[in-house]
Order: C-alpha cells, then structure tokens, then sequence
C-alpha cells in the first residue's frame, strides 16, 4: 500500500535519488488528501522530508498561485508555515525547490 509520502514523491516532492516523475497530469484529489495526512503533525516529519516538502510547497506557491490555492489550500498554507519557520540549509533549499519546480511543471 502506498504511503502519504509515496503520492507526494510521485507527485514531484524531491526526495531522494533524482528521477523522472510520471507525465501524466496530478491526480489532485489524492495530492490534497496526502498533504493532509501529512499536514496533520508536520512536526514528524523528518527534516530531510520536510525540508523537501517544503521546497515542493514553496515551488508550488510560487509559481502556480491560484493552482496551489485550489488544490492544496490552508493545509498547503500551513504546512509551507512550518516549513518556513524551521531550520534550512540554504543552498540545499535552492537546489531542492529547482528541482521541485520541474517537476511540478511536467504534471500541471
């Protein structure tokens, strides 16, 4: 069975070995249902994975607004929030979040 995290790494979070996400489009409703099984204790996660998160959410937001309003939502709000107010490796963000932006472009 798959996991929360399984969907969110198909759905383009960068975590880790690099590879090519599937083409087909999101399955929205899954991707939401997942970040909000996740969202629910982001505090779990481990930092790698938040810090991965992150970077997809951060990614998401900033270029594809009105997408990640519709799609994710306060719990996308939320968890970028936690995110953002945790400790990050700046280089590793940057490179992370242009990974995360790639991938999100193949899918939307």
């Amino acid at each position: 069975m798959r996991t929360a995290w399984d969907v969110l790494t198909d759905a383009g979070v960068p975590d880790g070995a690099p590879r090519t996400p599937p083409g087909a489009r999101l399955d929205t409703a899954l991707v939401a249902r997942a970040l909000s099984d996740v969202g629910r204790d982001p505090g779990r996660l481990p930092p790698h994975e938040l810090e991965c998160l992150g970077a997809w959410l951060a990614a998401f937001r900033h270029h594809w607004p009105d997408r990640f309003d519709a799609i994710l939502g306060p719990v996308g709000a939320r968890v970028l929030d936690h995110f953002r107010a945790s400790e990050v490796d700046p280089n590793r963000y940057l490179k992370l979040r242009r990974i995360a932006a790639e991938n999100l472009a193949r899918r939307l």
